[in-house]
């Protein structure tokens, strides 16, 4: 698996992570895209944003996450 340029891809799924605060949506970001885990990560304020390109079968996949600071009900109103 290499770099990928912004637009260079085949397919693009975008997820938004909701949930309550404090379950791990931060984190599950973080895993996704650096690899990371903290057990002593910080509130989400407002929403973060991350993207990951990787190769599947000849073909480049690009995810885009979303992760809400547990407050859905202000985002989509």
């Amino acid at each position: 698996m290499g770099s990928f340029a912004d637009d260079d891809y085949d397919y693009l799924y975008k997820v938004v992570l909701i949930g309550d605060s404090g379950v791990g949506k931060s984190n599950l970001l973080s895993r996704f895209s650096k690899n990371e885990f903290s057990l002593d990560s910080k509130s989400t304020i407002g929403v973060e944003f991350a993207t990951r390109s990787i190769e599947v079968d000849g073909k480049i996949i690009k995810g885009q996450i979303w992760d809400t600071a547990g407050q859905e009900r202000y985002l989509f109103s």
